[in-house]
């Protein structure tokens, strides 16, 4: 009997760890994630940056059910308000597919985000982090945001989605689903993203 409910908690240990993605499945999620954020909430440049590394440091830390709403989705919650602007921080709460990204069905993780987006849309090239940034963050007990100053958006206009500059005005609402909406494929994001890195520093 001792043995029996020794191999179910072990089965039932395997199960949950099971859960844990990969690098590549975790970026592309944090990227498609925080390209919503960014268009949503007006994100400057830096902004972007920045919520792309908060959002794939939860990710990666997602390996059981207790995960989606522990420690590591108020810690991503902290750092983000050291990022965001207190307006952006304020709306940011109000849209339960940024504030709680991952919900838990038939014992896998579900991101909810895609049931307001279709999965192969973006507006904007991805952010440096994309490319280079391996999660290392959360490995620190203190924040890597915590001082640090951030961008305000570029422009006070509303730049075509996909230009590769942020949205403008804090609050500027999209209508996520439409079939006119203008959005360029992941492989063209990824694709700038890479060109933009290329380009020598504006002085």
């Amino acid at each position: 009997m001792k043995r029996f409910i020794l191999t179910m908690v072990a089965i039932l240990a395997l199960g949950a760890a099971a859960n844990a993605m990969s690098y590549k499945a975790a970026r592309d999620k944090a990227f498609f994630l925080t390209d919503k954020m960014a268009y949503e909430l007006a994100l400057s440049a830096d902004q972007y940056n920045a919520v792309y590394e908060i959002n794939i440091d939860y990710i990666m830390c997602l390996d059981a059910y207790d995960d989606i709403f522990g420690t590591f989705w108020t810690r991503r919650n902290n750092e983000l308000r050291y990022v965001l602007s207190p307006a952006q921080y304020q709306m940011y709460m109000t849209l339960e597919y940024f504030y709680r990204p991952v919900s838990w069905d038939n014992r896998r993780f579900v991101f909810t985000i895609y049931n307001r987006y279709p999965k192969d849309r973006f507006y904007y090239a991805a952010p440096p982090g994309y490319q280079v940034y391996k999660g290392s963050n959360r490995y620190f007990d203190h924040s890597a945001y915590s001082g640090r100053t951030f961008g305000a958006p570029e422009s006070k206009s509303q730049p075509k989605p996909g230009s590769g500059s942020m949205m403008g005005q804090p609050g500027y609402k999209s209508q996520p689903g439409s079939k006119s909406q203008p959005g360029m494929s992941k492989r063209q994001a990824v694709n700038q993203g890479k060109h933009q890195m290329s380009q020598p520093p504006r002085r």
